[in-house]
């Protein structure tokens, strides 16, 4: 049985060797939408100051008809207003899967190459774009992008099953870098019977992370970045060590 003093320990020493490098790859993982911190994950909200106009009542009210806000608004009156803005958001929506299946995914997964190769030898930065010339893309992209929407929609039954189902799911990345030909429905499956009896666990190891993560954001959210390599070097040694456990035949 694993404990989180083990896999830090052994993720920390692996940043002692190659701490700017798992940076790097960490870095990009972040960026290409990658990450699988619930922390993170949880998103955030803001206040309404600076804006120039607000939905009320069925209307957009404007706060200032004659700045460019309000003669824009005037000219476009309201249906056209929601209008644009559902084409808008739609298009930023395609734009992101598109990105994400595309680039994002291999990305990631090639991240996630970097801190399981790191285990046994010194990684490579290029791991970054070994899905790129796997032979194996369209199905790694596949796996990820069904995996991402199944998740989605446990989120949308219920906010409790979803995290549930999100650690369920978190080792997929893992099985497809050992296995990058594995069917979709096989590494999913594999990734729910690895994590089994250890859902709770992972949360926890999550929650372990809370205040680092919270020292990095009063440093202006910068500081964040600099605790992402650890996070990754160490649920790469819980992949390991779930792995090392494993008694089910795939």
């Amino acid at each position: 049985m694993w404990t989180r003093v083990e896999l830090k320990s052994k993720a920390k020493d692996f940043l002692r060797m190659y701490y700017w490098k798992a940076f790097l790859v960490a870095f990009m993982i972040f960026i290409v939408g990658g990450n699988q911190n619930m922390l993170l994950n949880s998103g955030g909200s803001s206040g309404r100051g600076g804006q120039d106009a607000h939905y009320q009542g069925g209307q957009i009210i404007v706060d200032d008809p004659n700045s460019f806000v309000g003669r824009f608004t005037e000219l476009m009156g309201t249906p056209g207003i929601l209008a644009l803005s559902i084409v808008i958001v739609l298009f930023v929506i395609g734009f992101f899967l598109l990105f994400r299946f595309f680039i994002g995914i291999p990305i990631e997964i090639g991240g996630r190459k970097f801190f399981l190769d790191g285990i046994n030898e010194e990684p490579d930065v290029k791991s970054l774009g070994w899905v790129f010339k796997s032979g194996s893309y369209m199905n790694i992209s596949i796996t990820m992008f069904l995996t991402g929407i199944y998740n989605f929609l446990w989120f949308l039954l219920l906010i409790i099953p979803g995290i549930i189902k999100h650690y369920s799911y978190m080792m997929v990345p893992y099985i497809l870098v050992k296995n990058p030909n594995i069917e979709p429905s096989k590494a999913i499956r594999q990734s729910i019977q690895m994590t089994d009896g250890h859902k709770m666990n992972m949360f926890i190891l999550d929650l372990s992370f809370l205040g680092w993560y919270i020292l990095g954001t009063l440093m202006l959210g910068i500081g964040v970045l600099f605790v992402n390599p650890y996070y990754e070097a160490t649920y790469a040694q819980l992949y390991v060590s779930l792995k090392d456990n494993e008694t089910i035949e795939y």
